[in-house]
């Protein structure tokens, strides 16, 4: 990107930037004119004392910091009294940030720079390398003023580096800026236009007001120097209007410098303007700004043969600027200087010797752990050697108990579902038959009934069975209990064609005691005329999924039933079929489960049972 705009800008001039800066601005670029009172509103809302609280009362500080500087010491003030009662370092750091920039407007370098030295210290000692970088900044803005420029590019580009390390975009853009503006002052041209260059795509990036003024300066004052006078009007007046469009007053006071300085105007309107800039300077008590406008009002007036006003503004000047770049003002601000690297490499020694007194109790300590280590660890290959051959004598009595435990359950669920109960009603319908006279009946009933015993005897023989098996014993089941009955329920059954034609198989009558359920719990104590019993079977994934679904009374009239007519009674191939199904999970290392769902209609009445059985496919 770095190399990409330059190639741009000498190729299209300035038009097409100017063009594209334009659209992007109108395009992204909103209003912020309302931030501060957005700021006081929730600082006023909001009770509770928190870091949160601390660093908006930092942001009103800072928003002051150039046009009210009163209420800026106030909030400065309020943000170091909280930070230093909950010890909150963050905080600290941005109230020495405040501090300086406070300190900065009213020409005390000396006293802001030694408060931006302690803000990095606070910053170091949190972590928060964006503080650190604001404030390395803001020292080379001093050292800017002041007229040290290489100092300034020192502390400068170290503020760009951690910008860029942490994405802070808005960061890099400012240090771009301030680079540029030493370069200016020195006349290097060409570089400045590069720090512009490489300074904007992250300024548009911020997407601030604030950023972008001051860069269309910059661009405006090379257009200014290279003779190009429209294009110099043209980025003045795009830097006043974002300035003016946040009420920046800074940057409203370096547009009117700007515009008295480069471009070519009438006294009178340069008059005009250096008396708007003075009167920002001095309602912001920005001294350098005061000093340097009443400097030009001084030549100005001088020009136009006002004697006394030229004295007076003069007179201005040399007081302002006498205070404020001082030799003993510079001298100040180098010695703050060294003195903070002195104390600063002072603990970074003091550090290393903590270091490497830390090391060397390291190195005793490791070398005693791995001889400890060395012996914990053929203790830790013993003990597991003993453990690991117990658990696999553990593994084989549980295998054994296991299959030993399948094997017992499949007898009693065999029993279960084979009860007396059961043989005496399908023997009990059998006579019912032969009294009646119905032979034929009473002949289809005992082909079917012997063909499910036979069937059931053959499954107890085997832990899984063909599914079509398994589907012919459901199928059997449910005719007999159809004829008992009376066909007083209709049966529907839906088999996913690709269980029909596979060759999967499933553990014997899992489903039975849920279908012997539906019936004899469900439909045949309904009165509803249309009673229907749906049997679906589908393959999903690595399972098959049974559903069994009735429309009787459900479960809860069932209970009430069951309580009144047999209330000893318990239904044990509910009970073994949830056993199977657990022991049958564990062997093939998955989550089978059974889900019951009761049904109510649109009036919310119950209207039957839903139970859904989910086994791995093998």
């Amino acid at each position: 990107m770095q190399k990409l705009i330059p190639v741009i800008f000498k190729k299209y001039y300035c038009c097409l930037i100017v063009f594209v800066l334009t659209v992007y601005c109108n395009g992204k670029v909103f209003a912020q004119t309302n931030y501060t009172d957005s700021i006081l509103n929730w600082v006023q809302n909001h009770p509770k004392i928190d870091s949160q609280y601390i660093i908006s009362i930092h942001r009103l500080s800072y928003r002051y910091s150039e046009s009210n500087i009163q209420k800026a010491f106030q909030y400065y003030e309020k943000v170091s009294t909280l930070s230093d009662s909950m010890n909150f370092t963050y905080g600290k750091s941005l109230a020495q940030i405040n501090l300086g920039l406070l300190l900065s407007s009213s020409g005390n370098f000396e006293g802001s720079n030694s408060a931006y030295f302690k803000a990095i210290d606070y910053a170091e000692a949190c972590g928060a390398l964006r503080l650190k970088a604001v404030s390395l900044n803001n020292i080379g803005d001093n050292f800017s003023t002041l007229k040290n420029y290489e100092k300034c590019r020192e502390y400068t580009r170290k503020a760009v580096i951690i910008n860029k390390q942490i994405k802070a975009w808005r960061g890099v853009a400012i240090n771009y800026e301030l680079l540029q503006r030493c370069d200016l002052e020195e006349n290097s041209y060409a570089r400045a236009r590069l720090d512009l260059d490489m300074g904007m795509p992250y300024a548009l990036l911020a997407n601030e007001k604030y950023i972008l003024s001051q860069f269309y300066l910059g661009y405006g004052k090379l257009k200014a120097i290279a003779k190009d006078m429209d294009s110099a009007q043209f980025y003045f007046e795009m830097a006043m209007n974002q300035a003016r469009h946040q009420n920046d007053l800074r940057n409203v006071y370096n547009v009117y410098i700007a515009e008295v300085e480069y471009l070519h105007l009438s006294p009178y309107k340069k008059l005009a303007l250096l008396d708007s800039a003075y009167s920002l300077a001095k309602r912001t008590r920005f001294l350098e700004g005061i000093a340097k406008t009443a400097e030009q009002l001084s030549n100005l007036y001088d020009l136009q043969s006002n004697r006394d006003s030229s004295l007076a503004y003069y007179r201005i000047y040399r007081g302002t600027y006498d205070s404020l770049f001082s030799e003993n003002n510079r001298r100040n601000v180098i010695i703050k200087e060294a003195d903070w690297m002195i104390k600063r490499k002072e603990l970074e020694n003091t550090h290393l010797k903590e270091i490497s007194a830390i090391q060397k109790r390291d190195i005793i300590f490791k070398n005693i752990l791995l001889v400890g280590s060395g012996i914990l660890l053929l203790l830790i290959i013993a003990i597991s050697f003993f453990i690991y051959k117990n658990l696999q004598s553990k593994k084989k009595r549980s295998e054994s108990s296991l299959k030993q435990k399948i094997a017992d359950i499949q007898v009693r669920s065999i029993r279960a579902q084979m009860n007396p109960h059961f043989i005496f009603n399908c023997l009990n319908s059998i006579d019912n038959f032969i009294i009646r006279n119905e032979k034929m009946e009473a002949s289809e009933y005992l082909n079917k009934f012997s063909e499910l015993i036979r069937i059931m005897l053959e499954s107890s023989r085997n832990e899984v069975i063909p599914f079509s098996k398994s589907l012919e014993a459901i199928k059997l089941y449910i005719e007999l209990e159809q004829l008992r009955f009376n066909n007083k329920f209709s049966l529907k059954m839906n088999i996913d064609p690709e269980l029909l034609n596979g060759d999967y198989k499933v553990p014997p009558l899992l489903t039975q005691p849920y279908i012997e359920n539906a019936i004899l719990h469900g439909i045949s104590q309904s009165e509803h005329e249309f009673l229907q019993l749906i049997v679906s079977v589908r393959k999903e994934d690595d399972f098959i999924i049974y559903v069994i679904e009735d429309n009787g009374i459900g479960r809860e009239q069932s209970a009430k039933y069951k309580n009144s007519n047999k209330p000893y009674h318990e239904s044990l191939g509910i009970k073994l079929t949830q056993e199977r199904m657990d022991i049958f999970n564990q062997q093939q290392n998955t989550q089978g489960n059974i889900v019951i769902t009761d049904l109510y209609d649109k009036n919310n009445a119950p209207a039957g049972t839903r139970v859904e059985l989910k086994i791995k496919a093998i």
